[in-house]
């Protein structure tokens, strides 16, 4: 039997971003034979007794559509402000979608924890706070939604990093002390802190601000991403860190954010 979704509003506006129900299907069976799935990009009907299946575009719905053109709106506002403060409307309190994006990313409710991460409903953003010595002086927000560009808003005095917080189970106090690693991003970033003092400099280029905040360590580890940008990254600033500091440069398969922590300990050896 054909599925109508307009038959089934009533459960699918109730339906959250990447969650099923089986319910009956109409005119079919009385038995929940059919499941519902809300995805990003829309909801998706499957009849296990007659076969039949339905998909229906969140992108044609007017509601779908003034959400986006929020959520647009929203990040071009982000843009214009002046302001390094991280958006008002932000929450502890993230969903499913968010969460799924930090779990690939190898984050733990632990690292979620420590770090502050938040979400912002009206950017549909990931909100990660980018700090100096605990002090909050910017942000960075991530899109988890396939249709939205770019993927980040990042809101950042020049010259900012986001650096990790001393962890109990880093590499000893000393070769906390006197060790570092410079990722690209925050979330490679944050699973080498487990290990010892790390630091995203949110790109692949250095600023000399932030080259004069490396000049204290005495060893550091360059452990950009395994892709054309990373090792370009890697030799513009090779020469400029060896000026002062051992540098020992970190060749890896995959992204650090993709690596246990056992294995990103071995690499720090």
């Amino acid at each position: 039997m054909e599925i109508y979704p307009e038959d089934y509003k009533g459960i699918t506006d109730r339906l959250q971003i990447g969650c099923h129900r089986k319910v009956p299907h109409k005119h079919c069976s009385e038995s929940a034979c059919l499941r519902i799935e809300q995805n990003i990009e829309g909801l998706s009907f499957y009849c296990f007794k007659c076969q039949e299946t339905a998909w229906e575009s969140s992108f044609n719905s007017p509601r779908e559509r003034a959400r986006r053109k929020a959520t647009y709106d929203a990040y071009h506002e982000a843009i214009a402000n002046r302001s390094f403060d991280i958006p008002l409307d932000c929450s502890h309190d993230i969903p499913s979608k968010g969460l799924a994006w930090l779990g690939l990313g190898g984050w733990t409710n632990d690292l979620i924890t420590r770090y502050g991460v938040q979400w912002s409903d009206q950017l549909s953003r990931v909100v990660i706070p980018i700090t100096k010595d605990c002090i909050q002086i910017g942000y960075t927000a991530r899109a988890v939604e396939s249709w939205q560009r770019p993927k980040y808003l990042e809101k950042c005095p020049d010259g900012g990093m986001w650096e990790s917080q001393y962890s109990e189970n880093a590499t000893g106090e000393s070769r906390y002390g006197t060790s570092v690693v410079i990722c690209e991003d925050i979330l490679s970033a944050g699973k080498c802190g487990n290990a010892m003092k790390a630091y995203s400099i949110l790109g692949t280029s250095l600023s000399t601000k932030q080259l004069s905040t490396f000049m204290k360590y005495d060893l550091i580890y360059l452990w950009l991403d395994p892709d054309k940008g990373g090792r370009d990254g890697v030799k513009s600033m090779l020469s400029r860190l060896q000026m002062f500091s051992e540098v020992k440069v970190i060749t890896s398969e995959v992204d650090p954010k993709k690596l246990t922590n056992n294995e990103i300990r071995s690499y720090l050896q």
